[in-house]
């Protein structure tokens, strides 16, 4: 028998507590208990292929994959008795911030997926309207563009088969502080909360790509100039690593070759390491400029060609 994920389920609960003005009954703005769907009802069942269904009620189709299993790793790995969707009805809720409703959601909910968001990671598709009039999907695999009329009025998510719907939940929560019907999360974290965090595979390479990628961190050296020929006063952490790298091999290659030779010439030498250390100083060092750093190298060879014992 399909069951719904237990995360699925607490999902639900947090939209329908604050999105369900009137529990006790049937109101065309709320979002009702039968508007938030998990497991696939009889409509489902007869199609034989959703992320509505577990296992138990998937079967196949003559001449046709089954979209919810094949067409992922993860679909198949994942697939067991349990149901991997949620739908979200029309609701049109008034908070301190605004009057906001299901296509305020969708026009919320699409940009993260098409960022990358990492809550939307599990995300296999989306199927959504954005106006009531028009339905549309956004499908992590890109093999549809849109779904059926009932969608108008619905919004259907999917997760891929062996996702734990522990994100489904961390959206629910981000849409409804977003729109002011739950506070804002306290900005401050513990040690033993960021070490939990930093466990999620997502928040690492978005952290590490963060940290990376950020443009303005490192100063350029002077006279740096970008690919469209303006002067780039900072670079990235990756920018100044492959600079540096680059740098270090043009190096140890001149360094290699003058070394092979009987008779070293030590202001080549010095000229040759000069890079190769400046390269390794902070962008921002003024004090200490790579002419005056040669010269040293070159003071410091002579005196020790001039201590060096006879041969």
């Amino acid at each position: 028998m399909t069951a719904a994920k237990p995360n699925h389920l607490k999902a639900r609960r947090l939209l329908l507590d604050h999105l369900d003005r009137h529990p006790d009954r049937t109101v065309g703005d709320d979002l009702d208990p039968a508007e938030a769907g998990v497991v696939g009802d009889t409509r489902h069942a007869a199609g034989g292929d959703s992320y509505h269904l577990g296992r138990d009620r998937i079967r196949a189709r003559a001449g046709r994959d089954r979209y919810s299993v094949d067409e992922s790793r993860r679909d198949r790995d994942g697939l067991d008795d349990h149901a991997s969707a949620m739908d979200i009805g029309f609701f049109r809720v008034g908070t301190p911030r605004g009057t906001f409703d299901l296509y305020d959601f969708n026009a919320w909910l699409i940009p993260l997926c098409r960022s990358g968001d990492p809550d939307t990671a599990d995300l296999r598709e989306v199927i959504y309207s954005p106006d009531g009039r028009t339905v549309r999907r956004w499908d992590r695999l890109n093999r549809r563009t849109t779904g059926d009329d009932s969608h108008l009025t619905h919004t259907h998510l999917s997760e891929h088969r062996d996702a734990d719907g522990h994100r489904m939940i961390r959206l629910a929560t981000r849409w409804l502080r977003h729109i002011g019907l739950i506070p804002e999360e306290d900005a401050t974290m513990t040690k033993a909360e960021f070490l939990a965090m930093l466990r999620d595979e997502d928040v690492r390479a978005a952290l590490a790509g963060a940290m990376l990628q950020t443009d303005g961190l490192i100063p350029a050296p002077p006279g740096n100039r970008s690919t469209d020929g303006s002067v780039n006063t900072h670079w990235s952490l990756a920018s100044y690593a492959q600079w540096t790298y680059r740098h270090l091999l043009d190096a140890r290659a001149a360094i290699v070759t003058l070394a092979t030779r009987d008779e070293v010439d030590e202001v080549a030498l010095a000229r040759a390491l000069a890079p190769m250390l400046a390269a390794a100083l902070p962008g921002d060092r003024d004090d200490l400029t790579p002419a005056e750093l040669q010269q040293a190298i070159v003071g410091a060879l002579r005196e020790l060609a001039a201590t060096a014992p006879s041969a």
